[in-house]
């Protein structure tokens, strides 16, 4: 039996801006009941996380935030046990650049998620996206030390060295698990690394340009799967 089980949240566990079904929630219940572990890995910052995953009502999860770059255990604030991922001076100051140049040219058009770590500028029209792809791609700003994801309502700026497999990877090590132990669950770009870490990756939905081990429509049937096929 494999021991850990990461899941993305948007898309994955939840469609955006929705919460996880009773069903679904139950479904989770049983399965850190069974013995595993249970980790939510998103691009949210962790203090998001906290209340979305009080409704799960889980005994110990472990928050993952910021596509792997901060991490918390349980969802009390402030929290017993909480770390970063590490990453350098010249990734930061590139992110404090790149907001500035976003903000010069989007002015007020512009909504930024408040994290701690990495920069995501969610624009509030098709204008502002635009622009900050134009700023991305003009190479006006370096940034050789950042990964970019675009996704459909925001973009993720972040350090290179963090990604979700890294995170994930940080956690299995300070927490004793082998990578042959983790099972990981997601549905969108930022999610491949993670996926591609994982000894069995599952895709959820069609949007995924990478190959799992196995894909189901919804986060429903993944987790009949794992409590009923799985040994």
């Amino acid at each position: 039996m494999h021991k850990l089980l990461v899941f993305d949240l948007d898309g994955t566990l939840a469609q955006r801006a929705k919460g996880i079904s009773y069903e679904d929630t139950q479904k989770l219940k049983e399965l850190e009941k069974s013995g595993y572990k249970i980790a939510i890995c998103s691009g949210k910052p962790t203090y998001y996380l906290c209340g979305f995953v009080r409704q799960l009502e889980l005994e110990n999860p472990i928050l993952i935030g910021e596509n792997g770059g901060c991490f918390q255990f349980g969802v009390a604030l402030p929290p017993k046990k909480y770390y970063k991922y590490p990453c350098s001076e010249r990734a930061i100051e590139q992110i404090r650049t790149l907001k500035v140049r976003i903000d010069e040219n989007c002015g007020e058009r512009n909504w930024y998620q408040p994290n701690e770590i990495e920069l995501t500028p969610f624009p509030q029209d098709a204008e502002s996206f635009e622009i900050i792809q134009k700023i991305i791609d003009s190479g006006e700003v370096c940034l050789d030390e950042l990964l970019v994801y675009r996704h459909k309502d925001c973009y993720d700026m972040i350090p290179k060295n963090i990604n979700k497999a890294n995170g994930v990877a940080l956690l299995a090590e300070r927490e004793g698990i082998d990578r042959a132990d983790i099972i990981a669950f997601g549905d969108e770009v930022n999610d491949v690394p993670m996926l591609e870490y994982a000894d069995i990756s599952v895709g959820i939905g069609n949007n995924l340009n990478c190959e799992t081990d196995y894909r189901f429509d919804s986060i429903s049937e993944a987790l009949d799967f794992v409590l009923k096929e799985l040994p």
